[in-house]
């Protein structure tokens, strides 16, 4: 007996579930319901950024400890010591503005010690 081949453009697909409230109440939520879930949606974007927030800090931290652990276990040229002082001592920054760009420029100093490193 031939083993039947399931077609799958031909089944019957499982509808969506809702994307929003309003699509699972039937209705849209009336004013202070809409308020409540803002409110709700709003401290679980400060929790995600916060927790987003760590995560950078830890890795970059960790990037910054394994250049230090580099430099302290070998010797380095003259030349690249200077060249990597270059990279740290260009490095323009405002930390008490807390600006994003300012991390950008920490991580890329820190990846352009890496490379050094490792050449």
């Amino acid at each position: 007996m031939p083993s039947a081949k399931r077609n799958p453009s031909k089944e019957k697909s499982k509808p969506a579930a809702p994307r929003n409230i309003a699509a699972v109440l039937g209705h849209k939520p009336s004013r202070k319901t809409a308020r409540e879930m803002l409110l709700i949606e709003t401290r679980r974007l400060r929790a995600m950024f916060s927790e987003i927030a760590e995560h950078y800090v830890a890795n970059t931290e960790g990037k910054i400890a394994s250049v230090i652990d580099a430099i302290e276990a070998r010797k380095l040229p003259a030349k690249k010591v200077d060249g990597m002082l270059k990279a740290v001592r260009g490095l323009t920054v405002k930390p008490q503005k807390g600006r994003r760009k300012d991390l950008s420029r920490i991580e890329k100093a820190t990846e352009t010690l890496l490379k050094a490193l490792e050449e």
